[in-house]
């Protein structure tokens, strides 16, 4: 047993003091090395080739683990040395450098003709020269058949690396660029969707307060781009001093946006006036500070850079946190929003100050946090606008629907119904109308009946907005006559089916309210292409209908058509309409109020129309009519 755990401890310790390379998976395929990754600090500039490696004799190389920090700095850069050994077949592999945060790295290699070969990448050298075409530094490497082959690397930073370069294999290396296309993507699609809102939620609650949300949700979503290597990589791929620059621009200009969106969030002007001449002068010492940098970066020195994004960020949390304690609670829901976003600024500078030692993990936290902060905020201020953007909508609702029912009111009718029709002609289909009657109900001079009669109206409202579609019309045309405009294409039965269902919901109600004569509604259909016929001519034709329905059963449901004789209809729809009879037959005869009433048995349509008008009607009280 001791021999096990001697040997167990010998292959844990091996492994951690012979791992050269970072892998992707903790199971990915890698290579073993002819010669171990190795490296050796050296004065800046002091080597400009790998020949001196050879002419000077053996230099002192340390052996890479993954625990090494390589110690560049402005006075000190790092080469490395590693051999792939030879292969049965040429094998190609990738080495890829966490993070954009390197000002330049350099990958040596022997050409056919013994000459060395050069790649290079980092901050320092425009996206579209680098070596290929990545998000972060990357070097392509292949094995040879007759012998080994050994590359050199050189590593220029302003501040050491800690994080491990990888050897993937070529699938890996894809599979690693589509996760990262997929955070790309997400991060568009989020920042999108909410800057989009923010300009909606502008228009429709006139706060301000939104405009600056959108405008912190613009310059952190370009920030998170830039730090992840989307900004050189798509954006500006031929400048290396944007390259270098924009990552500390965009996040002065994300903290000058934020500063400013809380100052005016807040309502620090009013309740605490020192508080907010702090957040503005941090807003734009921020914007100062971007300009600066945007110009030359060595203008600020990287650690009183860091320094300010640090403390700005601290400055905006403490204010929030002060003001709320001070009364105002209504800064902890912004509070919880801007903590996430302060994390993922607080990221980005941890790995900076060398906290953190995987920058991408800070990068992908970054991202992450940002988003779920500026959610909650987005939705914090949607709510608190909510009284807002229902005063600004109020004379716009009250001008156009009727208070009582819900309903939209006449006058949007003229529009509607012409539009409808000439739709209808254009594309040669079929729309409909139904106006209802509620008969023998007018208002009171008593105030109890007065109020029930409210209350039923809303109650009918109700019923008219559920039988509706979105693309389909309600209006309160009159006093006691309502009006809904059905959207071609339709057919006769899809119309029938909502008289069905207005009829059996007033049905219930009554039954729920033990009120059999509290929703009497007549109704009268019109379905048809319009051809010649226009609107007026159409709703007279209902109203016709509707006064002629009084003096018969109590609920009707008739159609009206076009050419207003029975055999406008076709032959074959007889049947099909004897079964959607049968079904507003059977609604009647169920409801509690008809059971005292002698059933008919179902007429014939010369008997029930006069030799002047031959209607197509539906059900009432029992009796249909087609």
């Amino acid at each position: 047993m001791r021999v096990f755990f001697l040997v167990l401890l010998g292959l844990v310790l091996r492994t951690g003091h012979t791992q050269d390379f970072d892998r992707l998976y903790s199971d990915s395929v890698t290579i073993t090395l002819a010669e171990p990754l190795q490296w050796v600090a050296v004065p800046k500039g002091s080597i400009t080739s790998p020949d001196a490696f050879t002419a000077a004799g053996p230099w002192p190389l340390q052996p890479y683990t993954d625990s090494t920090e390589l110690p560049t700095s402005g006075k000190h850069d790092v080469w490395a040395t590693f051999s792939l050994p030879a292969t049965e077949s040429l094998q190609t592999w990738f080495i890829r450098l966490p993070g954009q945060a390197l000002v330049k790295a350099s990958l040596f290699s022997r050409g056919p003709r013994d000459e060395w070969l050069v790649q290079s990448a980092g901050e320092a050298i425009a996206p579209a020269d680098w070596s290929l075409r990545t998000r972060v530094p990357s070097f392509e490497l292949q094995t040879r058949t007759d012998r080994a082959q050994t590359y050199y690397m050189r590593f220029e930073n302003a501040r050491a690396l800690t994080g491990q370069p990888m050897l993937l294999s070529p699938v890996e290396y894809v599979d690693g660029a589509s996760r990262v296309g997929v955070v790309i993507g997400l991060m568009w699609g989020m920042f999108s969707v909410l800057a989009a809102l923010s300009l909606a939620a502008l228009a429709m609650a006139r706060n301000r307060v939104f405009l600056w949300f959108c405008a912190v949700v613009v310059t952190l979503m370009f920030t998170q781009l830039v730090l992840i290597g989307y900004g050189g990589w798509r954006m500006w791929p031929g400048s290396a001093h944007l390259n270098q620059v924009m990552g500390w621009v965009s996040a002065a200009l994300s903290m000058a946006a934020g500063a400013w969106f809380c100052a005016q969030a807040s309502y620090a002007r009013s309740a605490h006036p020192r508080i907010y001449r702090l957040l503005a002068a941090l807003a734009v010492g921020s914007l100062l500070m971007a300009g600066l940098m945007a110009i030359n970066r060595d203008l600020i020195p990287r650690d009183f850079r860091n320094l300010w994004l640090a403390l700005a960020t601290v400055t905006i949390l403490g204010s929030l946190v002060w003001m709320s304690l001070r009364g105002q609670a209504w800064n902890l829901l912004l509070l919880l929003g801007t903590a996430p976003i302060a994390l993922a600024a607080l990221a980005r500078l941890s790995h900076n100050a060398g906290w953190v030692r995987n920058v991408e993990a800070a990068q992908a936290a970054g991202v992450l946090s940002a988003m779920v902060g500026l959610l909650w905020i987005f939705f914090v201020l949607a709510w608190r606008s909510r009284a807002a953007l229902f005063s600004n909508q109020r004379g716009a609702a009250l001008a156009t629907y009727d208070p009582a029912s819900g309903l939209m009111l006449p006058r949007v009718i003229d529009n509607r119904l012409a539009q409808m029709l000439l739709r209808a002609r254009r594309k040669r289909s079929e729309c409909g109308l139904i106006m209802l009657s509620w008969p023998d109900q007018a208002p009171s001079p008593d105030e109890l009946n007065d109020h029930k009669r409210s209350t039923a109206l809303s109650r009918i409202g109700e019923i008219l907005r559920r039988a509706a579609r979105d693309m389909d019309t309600v209006v309160r045309y009159d006093e006691n006559l309502f009006l809904m405009l059905i959207e071609g294409p339709v057919n006769r039965e899809a119309v029938t089916e909502v008289a069905t269902k207005i009829q059996a919901d007033c049905i219930r109600l009554s039954e729920k309210l033990d009120d059999p004569n509290a929703f009497n509604l007549h109704m009268a259909i019109w379905h048809d292409s319009p051809g010649d016929q226009t609107g007026p001519q159409i709703i007279d034709s209902l109203k016709t209908r509707l006064r002629r329905m009084t003096s018969g059963p109590r609920r009707y449901v008739q159609f009206v058509d076009a050419a207003g004789e029975p055999a406008s209809v076709p032959a074959e729809a007889g049947a099909r309409r004897e079964d959607l009879v049968a079904k507003i037959n059977a609604i009647e005869v169920s409801h509690p109020a008809l059971t005292s009433e002698t059933q008919s048995p179902l007429p014939d349509p010369a008997e029930q129309a006069g030799p002047q008008e031959h209607p197509r009607q539906g059900a009432g009280s029992g009796n249909a009519v087609l």
